[in-house]
C-alpha cells in the first residue's frame, strides 16, 4: 500500500469527509424544489394576517397591478436637481457628476473648448477618464443645451 504520512493520511480522511458531505447537501437541495416553501401554522391569527397582506402586496407589485394613489407628492424642502448643461457647466458643477472628480471635470472643460461644445452627450466617451460605466452614470444628469 501507500507510504503515507499521518499528517497526508489526515488530509485525505478530511477531503473525503467534506466530499461526502457536499454529495449529502447536493442530493437535499435536488430532492427539495423551490415549491417547497415555509408554512405558516394556520392556528395563529397574526400569522394569517400577515400572510393574507403578503399577498396582496405580492399580487400588487408581481402582477403588474397599481393601487391607486400613484401620485407622488415632493416635500418642498427638496428640489428636484437640474440637470448640468456640458456645454455651459464649470468646474465644479461637473465634479458633482458621480465618479468625476476635478481632473476629469477639467478634462470634460477642456475637450469641450478644443471642439466647440459637445454635439452628443456620448461624445463624452472620447474624454479620459470617462469610459462607458461612468457615462451610464451621468448620462441622465447631463444635458447638451
Amino acid at each position: 500500500m501507500l507510504n503515507l504520512t499521518r499528517q497526508e493520511r489526515l488530509v485525505i480522511q478530511f477531503l473525503a469527509l467534506f466530499f461526502v458531505v457536499g454529495s449529502a447537501i447536493h442530493l437535499i437541495r435536488g430532492k427539495t424544489g423551490p415549491d417547497d416553501t415555509l408554512k405558516i401554522s394556520e392556528n395563529f391569527g397574526e400569522a394569517r394576517d400577515f400572510k393574507a397582506r403578503a399577498e396582496t402586496v405580492d399580487s400588487i407589485y408581481f402582477t403588474g397591478q397599481q393601487l391607486q394613489e400613484t401620485e407622488v407628492i415632493l416635500p418642498q424642502a427638496f428640489p428636484v436637481p437640474q440637470k448640468i448643461n456640458l456645454n455651459s457647466a464649470t468646474l465644479e458643477e461637473l465634479m458633482r457628476l458621480p465618479k468625476v472628480g476635478e481632473v476629469t471635470a477639467q478634462r470634460i472643460i477642456d475637450y469641450r473648448t478644443a471642439h466647440n461644445g459637445f454635439t452628443n452627450i456620448d461624445e463624452l466617451v472620447n474624454v479620459k477618464g470617462v469610459g462607458e460605466k461612468t457615462l451610464e452614470r451621468i448620462k441622465n444628469e447631463v444635458s447638451i443645451e
